[in-house]
């Protein structure tokens, strides 16, 4: 879907070589009116002695205005909010990354991907609100729980948020489809997501293990996001009372590659780079 339809903007949707405008519901009433204005405009034109030229002009300029608005396609909005934080969110206490393999890093090594945390207990809440994210499961293999790495000259950036390709988010929206299909024939159905989007920036100092995971580690390959806990600026622990969680999916990009299509291209263009 264009991004103009994404962000509510009226947009022009080429069917071959037709264009055809794509509204909101709520400007109906607006077309609706702008269609008997220009029926109004004809037939009042035709009452009146005009000049051939200027009469046929008018007539060719209203019926592609008139067949262009027939044509409006509207959509309908319906919402998705997913499980937010109910804990203060508090970004100063997650402190740092940790990439450690189980043995050299290679592509066949065992990696963990480590959250560092200054307090166990907001570990234990950041840990909750990602398994919140994958309906409670230690066990991501859908993916549902995003992860990216955006690297940035002597930054790097760790994105953690809610895939909005869950199978509930699909499932709610085809249940608004149907039970509308009557209602608002006719229309597209537009559905929105609420969500979190979590972003923390880390310095990319010292050996760089984030490049050392990202060059040995294949996406599709299992690897764990565990908590580990650094007190006064300590060693990281690992926190073995929170369980981890098992993904397979990460992704990796610099500034440069990231698009559209991407859920952090609107977040890098519109925060991080003013």
């Amino acid at each position: 879907m264009p991004r103009r339809i994404r962000d509510g903007y009226p947009s022009i949707r080429w069917e071959g070589p037709f264009p055809r405008l794509v509204l909101h519901e709520k400007h109906e009433g607006k077309v609706k009116w702008s269609l008997r204005v220009i029926t109004a405009i004809g037939i009042v034109t035709s009452l009146v002695t005009l000049p051939p030229i200027f009469g046929f002009s008018l007539a060719v300029a209203l019926v592609p205005l008139d067949v262009f608005l027939e044509k409006t396609l509207f959509y309908y909005t319906s919402m998705y909010i997913t499980a937010f934080p109910d804990f203060v969110y508090d970004p100063d206490k997650w402190s740092a990354m940790a990439f450690i393999s189980v043995g050299p890093f290679s592509p066949a090594s065992d990696k963990i991907v480590g959250l560092v945390f200054t307090e166990q207990e907001y570990a234990a809440n950041f840990f909750d609100l990602l398994r919140a994210w994958n309906y409670g499961s230690s066990e991501d293999g859908e993916n549902n729980i995003q992860l990216t790495f955006v690297t940035d000259e002597d930054r790097y950036y760790v994105y953690l948020y809610p895939s909005i390709e869950r199978k509930t988010i699909k499932e709610t929206f085809a249940k608004v489809r149907r039970q509308n299909r009557l209602k608002k024939y006719g229309k597209e159905h537009l559905g929105l997501v609420m969500q979190m989007i979590i972003c923390h920036t880390f310095n990319t100092a010292g050996d760089y293990a984030l490049g050392q995971f990202t060059e040995s580690h294949p996406n599709g390959k299992h690897f764990l996001l565990a908590p580990f806990l650094s007190e006064s600026g300590g060693s990281p622990k690992p926190i073995t009372e929170i369980e981890p969680i098992s993904k397979f999916h990460y992704k990796a990009k610099i500034p440069t590659e990231l698009t559209e299509e991407d859920f952090e291209y609107i977040h890098w263009k519109k925060l991080v780079r003013q």
